[in-house]
């Protein structure tokens, strides 16, 4: 036979386990949406240097006049002020939404602008800034 006392330390041992399971489990869980987020962080590091390798790439060359269109010059002069966000560029330029975006995505992927911040925030790369002051060091010596 079982005796009281036997009895009690039973539950409690069995409360422990309780105790101990449920803890386990929220610990676990925690940790996978901590590694989730971890993962989704490294994912969008490692697309931000593959664009930037791809920008490095990308010399100021194989920019040429012909293939910069008018857009592209009116908005890297639009973004030289400053930080923007897409609906400022848009705002300025006088173009749709859905062109502006088109617009800023080719830039982005060409290097010319980067995309910072949520909401996005547009700002010229090195590269951008480059064919801005060309242009117009090339207007002031014609």
């Amino acid at each position: 036979m079982i005796s009281q006392e036997q009895v009690e330390k039973m539950d409690i041992d069995l409360n422990t386990l309780i105790i101990f399971s449920v803890l386990f489990t929220v610990q676990t869980i925690v940790y996978t949406v901590l590694l989730l987020r971890l993962k989704k962080k490294i994912n969008d590091l490692s697309k931000t240097s593959q664009r930037s390798q791809i920008s490095q790439e990308i010399s100021e060359e194989q920019l040429t006049e012909e293939k910069i269109n008018e857009s592209v010059k009116k908005a890297l002069e639009v973004i030289s002020s400053g930080s923007m966000s897409a609906r400022e560029v848009s705002i300025k330029l006088g173009l749709s939404r859905e062109h502006t975006a088109r617009l800023l995505k080719r830039m982005v992927d060409t290097g010319l602008v980067v995309r910072e911040g949520k909401p996005f925030k547009y700002k010229l790369t090195p590269l951008g800034y480059s064919l801005i002051t060309n242009k117009k060091n090339e207007a002031r010596n014609s």
